[in-house]
């Protein structure tokens, strides 16, 4: 797991723990990255994708699942199998009237290019254009990913500039695929696109899909608890994990261990909410919960030896969870 937030001196505390400085702990910031089962889903399309030269795919799921951090994740993984490969996550921003310009330069933007906003529409496509050959000629690997965030808000005529990039990157032989990340509207958009007889966009981007969960099963939300456990450290390679933190006094204090107690509380508490839906929680308020549980249950706050059910679902309730749920019913 790679942290974000930079590293600190290592001191050591009355309490026996490092010395940070106050708030920075990820639990806090919430600067951090999960390896969950989703994700490693997600991660094997992903490969096949990128394997097969497929030139693109729909990636779709509810809101607050998780889909932009795990994009954030697993960009930090595809080089173990694709080396130094040019990756890109475009944030799809919404606009009433689409403009070319604007488009090439957002995406010079977010590709991290010096002069985004100088000259016109032309002078800004040759530009990313160069780029993009620059890039992908200098790994030689001849190929560039496009994770583009949000994908729902991208209109008609912006499929078509998206088309005109593949094409002039082909016709110097280097490949683009496009992960388009976004919620369900993407797939309603894909039939739209088939009634109207749109198929060179469904052809280039929307013939594979994958729908992106939360968790849904006990072993999910274990495997979430034993990231805080085993896999989330801070300060990098300290060797105290973020459980660890904060509940030091605890030997092998271990948070998967109460992986059914969390479950069953959830569960508890969606049909108290008149909440008849599949099971799954999106990421967003696993995490919260679990951070709200280090930071009020551990050694910083009531220091308990055991999470009680009703300790967690005092957790549950601080997270917000069931007031956006009972949104969608």
């Amino acid at each position: 797991m790679e942290e974000i937030i930079e590293e600190l001196p290592i001191q050591i505390t009355s309490i026996n723990r490092p010395l940070i400085v106050q708030g920075s702990h990820p639990i806090y910031t919430g600067r951090y990255l999960l390896s969950t089962n989703e994700i490693s889903k997600l991660y094997e399309k992903l490969k096949k994708c990128i394997q097969n030269r497929f030139p693109g795919a729909i990636i779709h799921g509810r809101p607050r699942l998780g889909k932009s951090r795990a994009i954030k994740y697993l960009m930090n993984i595809l080089p173990d199998d694709f080396g130094n490969l040019p990756i890109y996550v475009l944030l799809c921003r919404d606009h009433a009237k689409p403009n070319e310009d604007v488009f090439f330069t957002e995406i010079l933007r977010d590709i991290g290019h010096s002069l985004s906003t100088t000259g016109k529409a032309v002078a800004k496509r040759e530009r990313l254009l160069k780029f993009l050959v620059q890039q992908a000629n200098s790994v030689g690997l001849n190929r560039i990913i496009f994770f583009i965030d949000d994908a729902q808000r991208l209109h008609v005529i912006q499929y078509g500039w998206l088309m005109d990039i593949c094409n002039e990157l082909d016709s110097v032989g280097i490949s683009l695929t496009v992960f388009l990340v976004g919620q369900e509207e993407l797939i309603n958009q894909r039939n739209v696109f088939f009634e109207e007889g749109k198929q060179q966009i469904i052809g280039r981007f929307m013939v594979h899909q994958h729908q992106f969960s939360g968790v849904r099963t006990i072993d999910d939300l274990k495997e979430c608890l034993i990231s805080y456990d085993e896999e989330s450290f801070f300060p990098a390679d300290s060797g105290w994990s973020f459980t660890r933190y904060f509940f030091p006094n605890i030997k092998n204090f271990s948070l998967a261990a109460f992986a059914e107690d969390l479950y069953r509380v959830f569960s508890e508490m969606r049909l108290e909410a008149g909440i008849r839906a599949e099971f799954e929680i999106p990421m967003q308020y696993v995490t919260l919960t679990i951070e709200y549980a280090l930071r009020k249950f551990g050694v910083e706050d009531e220091n308990l030896d055991v999470i009680t059910q009703a300790k967690w679902r005092e957790a549950i309730e601080s997270s917000g969870y069931l007031e956006a749920e009972a949104s969608h019913l």
